[in-house]
C-alpha cells in the first residue's frame, strides 16, 4: 500500500510526498493516522537543518494517533483499536529523523500505546512532547510542597508548567512573549512575569519567600541558564537545613552551558538535573494524567492545519504564531 508523508527535503523545504509502505510483520501493526503533533523546537531545528546526524530528505516527527487497520499473526491487538504510536518504522527511501509525519505507520504492537474508546484524540497527539516535560519534573521529584519557576513557556515549558501543576506545586512562569503568558494564566499557572517589564530574581524571590525549591530552565539559550539558576534559594549556614534547591534544564542548548560558582553553586548549593527526552513509562504516565484530565494540553495554544497545508504550519511556528501545530489527516 502507499502512504503520504511530510518530507522535509532541504533546508526549510516542507513537500507531501508518498512511498510504498509494506505488509505487516507478524509482530507489527499498519495504523491510519488521524492527528500528528510537531515538536515545535525539535522540528524547526531539523528544518533549518541543525540537527546533528540528520540528513535530508527526511520524515520528521514522532507523536502520531491512528488506527490500527492491519495486524501481523501474533499481534494481540484488534483492528479498529487506537493508538499512540511515536513514529514508523518504515521510511520508504527518505532518512528516519523519527517518522511520525506520516498518512500510514508501520510499527511493532510493543511500541503501541492503546487508548480507550471514550479518549480525546486530540488530546492524546500531546503525549510525548508532554512526556519530555514530565521527564524532567519526575526527575526533579516536584510535590505540592514546592514553589516552581519555569523559564521559558514555549511548548515544553508551557507543558512543564501543567505538569508541575497536576502535582500540586506552585508555580511561576517567566516569559517575554505576552500571548504565551497569559495562556499561562488563564490555564491556571499561579503567577506569571515578563523579564522585559519586572525584575525576575527580585520577584520571584519575593514570591517564594527566598527562592524557589525548583527553577527549570527550558529556553535553549546557554546564557540563561546561570541567571535561571539564581532564581532558587540558598543554603544557610546554620540550622535548619533545607533540602538542596533543584536546577532542571529542560532544553536542548547549541552552546555550552555554565553556572557561576559565586553564588549560583556556592551560595545555593543545588542539585543539577540535566533532562534529555523520556522513556516509554513516562508516555504511559503522561497518558494517564491526559485520560484522567489531571493534565490538559489543550490549553496551551495550538492551531489545527491539514496535512496538505504542512508548510504553511511550520511557517507558522517558525514565525511564533503559535505555540503548537497538530496536523489532521483525516482532511
Amino acid at each position: 500500500m502507499k502512504t503520504e508523508a511530510i518530507v522535509f527535503t532541504g533546508p526549510g523545504k516542507v513537500e507531501v510526498k508518498s512511498y510504498d509502505l509494506p505488509q505487516p510483520a507478524s509482530n507489527q501493526v499498519i495504523t491510519k493516522t488521524i492527528y500528528t503533533g510537531v515538536s515545535t523546537g525539535t522540528e524547526t531545528r531539523v528544518l533549518s537543518g541543525r540537527q546533528h546526524g540528520a540528513v535530508f530528505p527526511l520524515i520528521p516527527g514522532y507523536e502520531n494517533v491512528g488506527e490500527i487497520i492491519e495486524t501481523g499473526k501474533k499481534v494481540k491487538l484488534k483492528k479498529g483499536q487506537k493508538v499512540f504510536i511515536r513514529s514508523t518504522e518504515n521510511t520508504g527511501p527518505f532518512q528516519n529523523c523519527w517518522g511520525g509525519q506520516v498518512g500510514y505507520a508501520l510499527v511493532s504492537e510493543n511500541e503501541c500505546f492503546p487508548l480507550p474508546k471514550n479518549a480525546d484524540l486530540l488530546s492524546c497527539v500531546f503525549a510525548h512532547t508532554a512526556a519530555i516535560a514530565y521527564h524532567g519534573v519526575k526527575r526533579a521529584k516536584v510535590s505540592s510542597k514546592d514553589k516552581v519557576v519555569i523559564v521559558g513557556q514555549g511548548l515544553i515549558g508551557f507543558l512543564a508548567s501543567l505538569c508541575c501543576k497536576a502535582f500540586g506545586a506552585k508555580v511561576i512562569a517567566v516569559d517575554l512573549d505576552e500571548n504565551r503568558l497569559e495562556a499561562a494564566k488563564n490555564a491556571g499557572i499561579d503567577f506569571i512575569i515578563n523579564p522585559s517589564k519586572t525584575d525576575v530574581e527580585k520577584t520571584v524571590k519575593e514570591l517564594t519567600n527566598g527562592g524557589a525549591d525548583v527553577a527549570f530552565d527550558v529556553t535553549g539559550i546557554a546564557s540563561t541558564v546561570d541567571k535561571t539558576g539564581q532564581l532558587v534559594h540558598g543554603k544557610p549556614w546554620k540550622p535548619p537545613y533545607p533540602p538542596s534547591a533543584r536546577i532542571v534544564l529542560l532544553a536542548s542548548y547549541t552552546e555550552p552551558v555554565a553556572f557561576s560558582y559565586f553564588p549560583t553553586l556556592f551560595d545555593n548549593e543545588p542539585d543539577i538535573f540535566p533532562s534529555r527526552d523520556c522513556i516509554p513509562q513516562d508516555i504511559a504516565d503522561v497518558l494517564k494524567l491526559i485520560l484522567s484530565k489531571k493534565l490538559n494540553p489543550l490549553l496551551i495554544p495550538y492551531k489545527i492545519f491539514s496535512y496538505k497545508e504542512s508548510p504553511a504550519g511550520y511557517n507558522e511556528l517558525l514565525n511564533k504564531k503559535t505555540n503548537r501545530v497538530i496536523f489532521d489527516w483525516t482532511k
